[in-house]
């Protein structure tokens, strides 16, 4: 029987944002996860990750596929 290696992945998106005069910071977001099950959990993550980052114009989908 041959050996079956469990592969972990983990995920980071991450925003930051400066001050140009002052260096503070503005906001850090930092997103992370682990193992997902399937598509639909990326795309559920990304969204919150454009969504926190205030790019609520921009939605990740599914692909779809035209037939024929």
């Amino acid at each position: 029987m041959a050996k079956i290696n469990k592969i972990n992945e983990n995920f980071s998106l991450i925003y930051n944002s400066r001050d140009t005069d002052t260096g503070d910071t503005v906001t850090d977001i930092d997103v992370r996860f682990d193992n997902p099950n399937d598509d639909s959990s990326i795309i559920r993550h990304l969204n919150v990750w454009l969504q926190a980052i205030g790019r609520t114009e921009i939605v990740v989908a599914p692909k779809t596929h035209k037939l024929g």
